[in-house]
C-alpha cells in the first residue's frame, strides 16, 4: 500500500512501536523469521532492544505525511550499508521491555543474544518506493488491515 494512510497502522494507546533499518531483502526475511539481536551492547543501552531499534514516538506520526517525511530523511542508500527498508515492530504497552526473547545462538559466526519474533513485526516500508508491506505473521494483522481500510473511507 502507498503511505497515504500509514498513520492508521499505529495504535499508540495500546502499543509501543520501534523501527529497524535494513535492506528490503532483510526486511522480508525479518517478517518471516524475526529480528535477531546481537549480544554486543556497546552503546550501554538499558534494554538490548535499543541496540538494534529506535522508538517511534506518537509525535513522529501526527499525520501520514509527517511520517513519510521522516522516512525520507532516514533513507540513505550507499555501497557500505543498504538502508532501503524500515521494519516496524510493535509491543503491547505494558510488555515492550520483554519484546526481545532469549535466543543465545551463533549464526554464521555471529552471536545473537535475542530475537524479536515475527508476530511482533507489523511490516516494513520500502523507503525508496514509499510503499508499506504488512506482515501476515503479525499478531494483530487483521486490526492493521481494518485500520487502513477504515482510514481510507
Amino acid at each position: 500500500m502507498n503511505l497515504d494512510y500509514i498513520k492508521d497502522i499505529f495504535d499508540f494507546d495500546n502499543f509501543d512501536y520501534f523501527y529497524h533499518e535494513t535492506s528490503v531483502d532483510n526486511a522480508k526475511a525479518i517478517m518471516e523469521n524475526g529480528l535477531l539481536v546481537n549480544g554486543t551492547n556497546i552503546i550501554g543501552a538499558d534494554n538490548i532492544l535499543y541496540t538494534t531499534t529506535c522508538r517511534i514516538r506518537e509525535d513522529m506520526v501526527p499525520t501520514s505525511q509527517a511520517f513519510v517525511d521522516y522516512i525520507a530523511s532516514e533513507f540513505s542508500p550507499s555501497d557500505i550499508r543498504d538502508v532501503s527498508a524500515m521494519v516496524i515492530l510493535a509491543a503491547d504497552k505494558d510488555f515492550h521491555e520483554d519484546i526481545v526473547e532469549p535466543f543465545e545462538q551463533y549464526i554464521d559466526g555471529n552471536y545473537y543474544q535475542g530475537i524479536i519474533r515475527p508476530q511482533q513485526v507489523v511490516g516494513y516500508v520500502d523507503m525508496q518506493e514509499l510503499e508499506f508491506y504488512p506482515n501476515e505473521n503479525y499478531e494483530y494483522v487483521d486490526e492493521v488491515e481494518d485500520n487502513i481500510t477504515f482510514g481510507r473511507r
